[in-house]
């Protein structure tokens, strides 16, 4: 789950504020390290998904013959590969899924730091943090289906997965996070 530092950041201060200053169900000695800890869990997952992309790529790049000579669509063999890999590294490539797994990993860190104060019970603070990050992915499909949409809007049709496709995503992607002050 590949998000917006920006995205990412306003996540933690949001499981800050509400999980410590707003319902008083944690509270960490410093809170400055308490979101670094949370942010650097969004980059493990995410250097997670880069890695996993990496292997996906490197074995079509060494069974490339065999596609070919089968006539398989890489996109179609990209996905087979990716999520045959994904379940054998345990990285769930379903939204929800992926939503549950980080929320998990915040629940656990702060379940095992001793520099935490907990006064409510994990399964309560895996909810709050799960819900806050549902809310933030909501946001991040909001901007892509709104990228979406302006490609399609085009009167060229571009073909998705094409680099010229690629591109215009990247610049109306990043356009949309600075008008929503994330980026």
């Amino acid at each position: 789950m590949r998000l917006p530092e920006k995205l990412v950041e306003r996540i933690a201060d949001r499981i800050i504020r509400e999980l410590y200053e707003t319902e008083k169900i944690i509270e960490p000695e410093d809170p400055y390290t308490f979101k670094k800890k949370i942010i650097s869990i969004f980059k493990e997952a995410e250097e997670q998904e880069k890695l996993l992309d990496e292997k996906t790529r490197e074995i079509l790049k060494e069974k490339l013959e065999l596609l070919e000579e089968t006539s398989l669509d890489y996109r179609t063999a990209y996905k087979t590969v990716r999520s045959r890999l994904a379940e054998e590294m345990n990285i769930h490539t379903s939204r929800r899924e992926r939503i549950n797994q980080i929320a998990l990993r915040i629940r656990d860190m702060i379940m095992d730091d001793s520099s935490v104060e907990i006064y409510e019970e994990p399964s309560l603070i895996r909810a709050k943090v799960r819900q806050i990050l549902m809310e933030a992915v909501k946001e991040e499909e909001e901007i892509d289906r709104e990228v979406r949409e302006r490609i399609r809007s085009y009167s060229k049709r571009i073909v998705e997965g094409t680099p010229e496709w690629n591109h215009l995503y990247k610049r109306i992607y990043e356009d949309a996070l600075k008008r929503r002050g994330l980026f």
